[in-house]
């Protein structure tokens, strides 16, 4: 192996490499998790094809480095850089400190890098110093090629209260025992808005105070789906003393995550604990598709269950009919796309699968007590309201 393409292995940065020749890209090298088909697109937001390099700038401390020598292109990253200062185009005050797996970056310093540059030139022989280095960093190039990917949270000094919406929704993921919505949830409460500053001196205390926040507030919505009262906050101390043993935002941020999820994880065990196999089956299946239309025949008929007997177990351990039940899931999704989005009525309505508008204000104002844009426009009235309050599932 070229000794290039040794060195790229010994950094273990994502990093590909491509032979250019005759205008088509030939992949010679390739690492890390980032598709090719991002690459690409990097490659061609190069602006001057005859500069030996450019660097991208896709948030405040995430770059791309692209080297060009010969017939070859070397792309580095994207790089973390845990000392960066210079702020992005689009987002002046704002900080990559979490980045999903899916990106499968890496954090250095600006040291770090600029050596990790030098040494990579003068491999392949081309003639950087670090002033030029220097200079196309100040030069950076604005890139949203991995906006898809980033959470950014916003740090200002006056600081902002996190979205209710958000939260909520977070609360709600853990309060069903869905850990498959926190990463939704949880993305959706960062990008909300900015975090408001809790701490004075650092963004790595904010982030933690805010995490520990986080936590708590997931914690009570796990002992009110059933979790035991001092199992839950021997959970909270384990995790706030977690939290304070990290030193990076990706840690504290991922941290925070994990944590939502496992709490999310051991109320949908709570949940599941006391249900027979098939109306388990019957409630995961509706729960996990809001929308679906699947009917008590149809799904006796996937269980290997008489409609009628699936009915009467699942009234008898859930409380309420499998008809009502459904209706009650819709609705809770209702709520949750009613915090959380600015769709009309007439949408949700046929993504829930209503009848139509009409059918969806009748049933949620059934059971909420008030129409649908009242409770959106007044996100306390359903505060306290949760589908298990018109059930009887055993969840201690």
């Amino acid at each position: 192996m070229q000794l290039d393409l040794r060195y790229l292995q010994a950094i273990n940065a994502p990093a590909i490499v491509f032979k250019t020749e005759q205008s088509q890209l030939e992949i010679t090298f390739k690492q890390g998790k980032i598709l090719t088909s991002g690459y690409v697109t990097v490659f061609h937001e190069i602006p001057n094809r005859d500069s030996p390099l450019t660097i991208f700038q896709h948030s405040q401390n995430l770059f791309s480095v692209c080297l060009r020598h010969a017939d070859y292109c070397y792309i580095l990253g994207p790089i973390l850089l845990t000392d960066a200062t210079s702020p992005a185009t689009d987002t002046p005050n704002a900080r990559t400190i979490y980045l999903p797996q899916l990106l499968s970056t890496y954090a250095i310093s600006w040291q770090q890098c600029l050596n990790q540059i030098l040494a990579l030139a003068q491999i392949i022989q081309l003639p950087l110093d670090s002033d030029a280095v220097t200079t196309a960093f100040d030069h950076a190039v604005p890139s949203n090629q991995f906006n898809d990917k980033l959470i950014l949270v916003n740090f200002e000094d006056e600081g902002a209260h996190v979205s209710y919406a958000y939260e909520k929704a977070l609360k709600t993921a853990v309060e069903l025992g869905k850990p498959s919505m926190v990463h939704d949830a949880f993305i959706g409460l960062v990008n909300s808005g900015r975090i408001g500053i809790l701490a004075d001196g650092s963004d790595l205390r904010n982030i933690k105070n805010w995490g520990i926040i986080s936590v708590s507030v997931t914690i009570r919505a796990a002992i009110h789906a059933g979790m035991d009262f001092d199992q839950a906050y021997s959970l909270n101390d384990h995790d706030v003393r977690t939290l304070e043993s990290l030193t990076t935002y990706d840690d504290v941020m991922s941290a925070i995550e994990s944590m939502i999820k496992d709490m999310a994880q051991r109320v949908h065990q709570l949940h599941a604990v006391h249900l027979s196999a098939p109306v388990r089956r019957a409630y995961q299946i509706i729960m996990n598709s809001p929308e679906t239309t699947v009917t008590i025949a149809q799904l006796a008929n996937q269980l290997g269950l008489s409609p009628h007997y699936l009915s009467a177990l699942f009234h008898t351990e859930i409380g309420v009919t499998l008809s009502r039940f459904k209706i009650l899931v819709k609705i809770n999704r209702t709520i949750e796309i009613l915090q959380t989005t600015n769709l009309p009525l007439s949408e949700i309505a046929a993504i829930l699968n209503f009848a139509d508008q009409a059918h969806l204000t009748r049933e949620f104002k059934r059971f909420v007590g008030c129409p649908p844009n009242k409770a959106r426009n007044n996100p306390h009235l359903t505060e306290d309201w949760h589908l298990y309050n018109f059930t009887s599932i055993n969840v201690g």
